[in-house]
């Protein structure tokens, strides 16, 4: 059975095909922190920053798993627990003798809600849902200044 190893946000993440495919995450983060100018109009509920980032997971594989294609399911939900998006579907196909690993990109960051986002993942087979969900909080802190740093 495929089992959760790491899951994680980063900026980036680079596969190196020379090396079976070992991934480099860069710039790994669990919180955002925006500036605001005291005065300054409010931000939408939904508004998003134009930051590229990634949700990067790894999957232990049983010799059993090999051969299977199995969907990871991510879903990101903003502090009021409103979904951010559409749930990101990507595929999952386990080689015999090989880890899974998936990197879902992300075009933009939800800033329009202060606190804790949750980014939640579970893995499907067939459409059905197998296991238990996975997930961790990504906290965005918005901070008042006088002047823009």
């Amino acid at each position: 059975m495929v089992k959760l190893r790491i899951f994680v946000a980063c900026e980036r993440v680079l596969i190196d095909q020379q090396q079976n495919g070992i991934a480099s995450l860069i710039a790994l983060f669990d919180k955002l922190t925006m500036t605001l100018v005291k005065g300054a109009a409010e931000i939408p509920a939904n508004a998003v920053a134009p930051k590229e980032w990634a949700i990067f997971s790894k999957w232990d594989t049983e010799p059993e798993d090999a051969g299977k294609e199995f969907t990871i399911c991510t879903q990101i939900l903003y502090p009021d627990q409103s979904q951010f998006g559409e749930l990101g579907k990507t595929p999952l196909k386990i080689e015999a003798n090989k880890k899974g690993q998936a990197i879902v990109k992300i075009l933009g960051f939800p800033l329009g809600q202060e606190g804790f986002y949750t980014v939640r993942t579970w893995l499907e087979e067939n459409g059905s849902r197998i296991g238990d969900a996975a997930e961790f909080k990504l906290e965005l802190e918005i901070v008042k200044s006088e002047q823009l740093q």
